[in-house]
């Protein structure tokens, strides 16, 4: 066989296609056998490899999916606080809403209530001094009026006692008045007390119902900060698997790199690998074309000489037309 020179190889490169194109030197049969085998051996070599990797990152994988599960999981019951703590701040926003309008409505008593103090306390300064003027009861007083008006008018007394008496009837008659509108002025805050006791009874309502709502609000709010509280300490420990999830990720990152890498390698090795198994059948075919053209001279030679045939020496013959059934 005739032992050319090997051209140079060129090394391929590899564009992500499923086809690669490769040219290989024409090599002579036994360095052709040794090649095939150097290929092989680093084709068994990547696998090997790939197996390992897949392996080691299996191994990674099973770490991972159970800090996965558990980062998931913390992560599932932190949404469901989330919504728990949410309708607590509803309920809370709800009761401080009915807090703002009862305490709305608490001033709203409290400034009649102040209207109503100030008005008795002006009421009974007037009285009072009502009071100081009338300086009696109405009965007593009226009975006096009723006296001295009888003696004024039906008793023979003198001028000077009429004067007097007189006198005594203009400031009777006063007093008498001043004391009717003091009773008067008294009814009426009567009147105001009783309405400023409705007020106050109200008052009280309000109070007792602004302490619930603010009792319940705080119990929502208290619940609502225990929630977050927890979801805090949930969430470090969520970031906690989640970090030790990303470092095992950071590990298989570049693992995965290496597999493309070798991949890739094993796609370009098996394609050089074809490009020589292909010589070695053309090679081969070569070799058989020669060994049945030996063959065929010395069956021609056999058939000449002796007129007898092996079947496989006839086959041959035939083949090549070199007799005709």
């Amino acid at each position: 066989m005739e032992n050319t020179h090997a051209e140079p190889q060129k090394t391929p490169v590899y564009d992500g296609s499923d086809e690669i194109t490769i040219k290989v030197p024409k090599l002579p049969e036994r360095e052709l056998k040794e090649k095939t085998n150097q290929l092989r051996q680093r084709l068994d070599k990547n696998e090997r490899e790939l197996k390992n990797i897949f392996r080691e990152i299996s191994l990674h994988n099973e770490g991972g999916q159970d800090l996965k599960a558990k980062r998931d999981g913390i992560n599932g019951r932190v949404r469901e606080l989330s919504k728990k703590a949410s309708e607590l701040r509803i309920k809370r926003d709800e009761a401080n809403k009915q807090i703002a309008g009862l305490k709305s409505l608490r001033d709203e008593f409290r400034k009649t209530s102040q209207d109503a103090g100030e008005k008795i306390g002006a009421l009974k300064k007037t009285r009072d001094e009502l009071n100081k003027t009338a300086r009696g009861r109405v009965e007593t007083l009226d009975k006096a009026y009723s006296e001295e008006l009888d003696k004024f008018v039906n008793a023979d007394i003198p001028l000077e006692y009429e004067i007097d008496l007189f006198n005594r009837l203009i400031e009777l008659g006063q007093r008498l008045e001043a004391t009717k509108k003091a009773n008067e002025i008294h009814v009426e805050m009567s009147q105001e007390y009783t309405k400023s006791k409705v007020v106050y009874s109200d008052m009280d309502s309000v109070y007792e119902q602004i302490r619930a709502f603010s009792d319940e609000s705080q119990k929502y709010h208290e619940g609502m900060i225990a929630l977050y509280n927890e979801m805090d300490t949930l969430r470090k420990e969520a970031d906690a698997y989640h970090a030790q999830l990303s470092e095992k990720y950071k590990c298989i990152s570049p693992l995965r790199g290496r597999i493309d890498g070798l991949k890739s390698d094993s796609l370009r090795i098996k394609e050089e690998l074809d490009a020589y198994l292909e010589q070695g059948k053309e090679i081969q075919l070569a070799k058989d074309e020669r060994k049945n053209e030996e063959k065929r001279v010395e069956a021609k030679d056999k058939f000449k000489k002796t007129g007898r045939l092996s079947l496989d020496e006839l086959r041959i013959l035939v083949e090549n037309e070199d007799i005709k059934l």
